[in-house]
């Protein structure tokens, strides 16, 4: 999966279009696939995706068992040079937007990149 810059600009047509796709998602839902995403992008690094995230390490940790407790794969800590794991929900149906999130999530970041001209 492609990655972007945690620092790359995003155009506000691409908020805009990412914004509309959330409407009607519970922000639980959308916290959790952007926790997990942060995490996957940072290889499990908690330290690296609580900066991203603008949270403390410990807010992170106490998500992280909530996610593991219902079910969700947390990506562990790995060297750079391993890729990081898909994150799966186990207790979704394939076809439930927030099952989809993550693939959403990878189409805005090819719109971002392509809007910064990378």
């Amino acid at each position: 999966m492609e990655r972007l810059s945690p620092h790359a600009q995003i155009s506000s047509s691409s908020r805009r279009r990412l914004a509309r796709w959330l409407v009607g998602l519970p922000i639980s839902v959308v916290e959790r696939d952007l926790i997990l995403e942060t995490l996957a992008g940072t290889h499990g690094n908690r330290t690296v995706s609580a900066r991203l995230l603008g949270v403390s390490v410990r807010t992170l940790r106490n998500k992280i068992s909530e996610y593991s407790v219902e079910g969700f794969h947390i990506p562990r800590h790995e060297s750079r040079d391993k890729s990081a794991e898909t994150i799966v929900p186990t207790n979704t149906h394939p076809k439930d937007k927030a099952a989809a999130m993550s693939v959403a999530l990878a189409s805005m970041r090819r719109v971002a990149a392509s809007d910064c001209g990378s």
